[in-house]
């Protein structure tokens, strides 16, 4: 249930000092709380409160100025010196002083959240007053949020169980994630790893091809070098042998012209004996 606090103040109540001295003295003390009230309406409550402060030198004991002082500190939210000024108050020869003071205190606890301090004086206002509206309205409205502010505590624990679950979810979450992305990282760097391990063996392979057929290269090289050496030997070889047999041939028929040239002599035929 929620709302504001309806409070109420009584600044009508003067009317009480003037019993408490003569008339002159009456009349001036009158002077200065109505300057104070006159303040507190112009919401100047710094003012107020030193008119009633003034009025208090002269009348330390006046229950009405204690009340409308705890009202102008109730406004300046100074709730612990609202308080003190209201209990001045209590006790008053006038029953329904005491009844509007403990409504007031009632509303102070409320903004302190002193809840169960605030139901008490509305109690006790009612047991002065019974047909007071507004400190029934108010002590159901401070019962409510007391309940509610109860059911919020015993929901808290349960909250903060369901929170404390749901943080460890959360982180059970995050470092499964992160085992994924630590398992991911760890099968890319092996892919990595196995990519390169195939390039170099695929360059040693290509290397190892480039050095046989470098080798193949050179043995069919020096296989030919050798072949044509040998054909050159061979070359050479034969115009030797050419050479000598045409130079053979050569003196062969010069030979043939010489014994052409030459005459024939005649010989004796000698004749065998045949014994």
């Amino acid at each position: 249930m929620a709302g504001e606090v309806c409070m109420r103040i009584y600044l009508n109540l003067l009317i009480f000092s003037f019993f408490l001295g003569g008339l002159a003295f009456g009349q001036q003390i009158r002077g200065k709380v109505n300057a104070g009230n006159e303040a507190y309406h112009q919401e100047k409550f710094d003012e107020a409160m030193n008119h009633y402060q003034d009025a208090l030198l002269e009348d330390p004991e006046n229950d009405v100025i204690h009340f409308n002082q705890g009202d102008a500190l109730f406004k300046m939210e100074k709730y612990d010196k609202a308080l003190e000024s209201y209990q001045k108050v209590l006790g008053s020869k006038d029953v329904m002083i005491d009844s509007k003071t403990y409504f007031n205190i009632g509303n102070t606890y409320f903004k302190q959240d002193k809840l169960q301090e605030s139901i008490e004086s509305y109690k006790k206002a009612l047991e002065i007053s019974p047909s007071d509206q507004d400190a029934k309205y108010n002590l159901e409205l401070a019962r409510a949020k007391l309940k509610e502010n109860s059911q919020k505590q015993q929901q808290q624990p349960q909250q903060n169980k369901q929170d404390q679950q749901g943080g460890q979810q959360e982180e059970q979450s995050q470092q499964d994630q992160g085992g994924e992305q630590d398992q991911d990282k760890q099968d890319q760097q092996q892919q990595g790893e196995q990519q390169e391990q195939a390039r170099e063996q695929q360059e040693k392979e290509q290397q190892q091809t480039q050095g046989k057929e470098s080798d193949d290269n050179k043995d069919q090289k020096d296989q030919e070098q050798q072949e044509g050496q040998s054909l050159e030997e061979s070359k050479d070889k034969i115009s030797k042998e050419d050479a000598e047999r045409i130079l053979e041939a050569l003196k062969n028929d010069e030979q043939n012209k010489q014994n052409m040239r030459r005459p024939i002599k005649s010989r004796k035929r000698q004749v065998e004996k045949d014994w």
